[in-house]
């Protein structure tokens, strides 16, 4: 009996009514998500002028992990249809912008060299956020058992607190509630 990929098998072929064993037949190999994914990628990244994705991929390879961390390649235009001299718009943290601005001629000959030819002939940076860097999330805060509530107190104070003293008390809050 064969349906859908599976394939029953009897165990013993001299018995008639012997159980029988299935066995599951792939059809297909694993494919790697990247490979999936690549056709919509592909769509979003050509039209912001990447024709090749692996610009972005693979920017803290071309421009090293430094100005990869405050940095992050836009979009590519070329000019007129032409494949040579086109402008590179890379957004940059702003605090970094005087460095990025500094190492444009740097930045251009290592994206040329990622190229292989003079793809790039001008950076234009644009001020903003980068999505480099994650923000952790807030730990919750378990409530303190009575011992350590008197032992938080008794380091701090109780009452009427300062700004310091209940910036103290939080502290202690997280620092007491840690899991152990």
């Amino acid at each position: 009996m064969r349906r859908r990929g599976i394939t029953k098998k009897p165990e013993n072929k001299t018995s008639a009514k012997a159980t029988t064993k299935f066995k599951v037949k792939r059809k297909a190999k694993t494919v790697r998500a990247s490979n999936l994914t690549r056709a919509f990628t592909d769509r979003a990244m050509r039209a912001k002028g990447f024709a090749q994705a692996e610009v972005i991929v693979k920017w803290p390879q071309i421009v090293g992990h430094d100005l990869a961390s405050c940095s992050l390649p836009v979009k590519l235009a070329f000019p007129g249809g032409q494949r040579l001299g086109a402008t590179l718009v890379v957004r940059c943290e702003s605090a970094y912008a005087p460095l990025l601005q500094h190492q444009t001629g740097r930045i251009i000959e290592m994206v040329n060299t990622f190229f292989g030819y003079g793809a790039v002939a001008k950076i234009t940076l644009q001020q903003g956020p980068t999505l480099g860097k994650l923000r952790p999330r807030k730990r919750e805060v378990r409530e303190l058992t009575q011992m350590e509530n008197n032992n938080l107190e008794a380091l701090v104070g109780s009452g009427d607190l300062s700004p310091l003293q209940e910036a103290l008390k939080s502290l202690g809050k997280q620092v007491f509630s840690k899991k152990r």
